[in-house]
């Protein structure tokens, strides 16, 4: 996701330059949506069944704990499958989402409410993996730039992002539960 308030220069060349030289770990694949450029996707599989991975991460507060670069999560309201939380970053960023899930097809949708400079939702769907008892988390990452930010931000530059954060996120959670699964 994208950090709310201006876009900083500084903030963009740094990203960029370390996405450039990020990769995906084993066990997490990233790759560019064949229908829409400003969409990357991810997936990795992970052990427990859909259904109970799908509950865990709609424990927002949880996030926390299945993602180090979340420091704390402000839930500012939630009714039913849909919520508006704000996740704050150790470095104090914040990303403001709102969530509108799809229970029936276990998918947690978000929306970047916080962020005049691009527009970004994201999509993370659960659904029962090849092996008995594992789970393929399945991410989809639309963000793109527009107005004055595309004067400093390349479509390449957002693309670097949206694959080092999904690439980063599934690490995230394939850890996560790796580390509840070995319990």
């Amino acid at each position: 996701m994208l950090h709310e308030g201006p876009v900083r220069l500084s903030w963009i060349l740094a990203v960029a330059a370390w996405a450039a030289t990020a990769h995906a770990s084993p066990g997490v694949t990233v790759y560019q949506s064949p229908t829409n450029p400003a969409i990357t996707e991810g997936e990795t599989v992970v052990d427990g069944d859909p259904a109970s991975i799908y509950q865990v991460v709609l424990d927002y507060p949880r996030w926390v704990e299945v993602f180090p670069d979340i420091a704390k999560v402000i839930v500012k309201s939630q009714h039913g499958v849909e919520a508006l939380v704000t996740l704050v970053h150790p470095d104090g960023n914040r990303d403001n989402l709102r969530f509108k899930n799809q229970p029936a097809a276990r998918m947690v949708y978000f929306e970047d409410t916080g962020n005049k400079h691009a527009e970004v939702w994201g999509e993370i769907v659960f659904v029962p993996g090849d092996q008995p008892g594992t789970t393929r988390v399945h991410t989809r990452l639309y963000a793109d730039v527009h107005g004055l930010a595309t004067l400093v931000v390349s479509d390449r530059d957002v693309r670097r992002m949206r694959e080092t954060k999904i690439a980063r996120d599934l690490e995230h959670v394939r850890m996560y539960f790796h580390r509840m699964s070995s319990r």
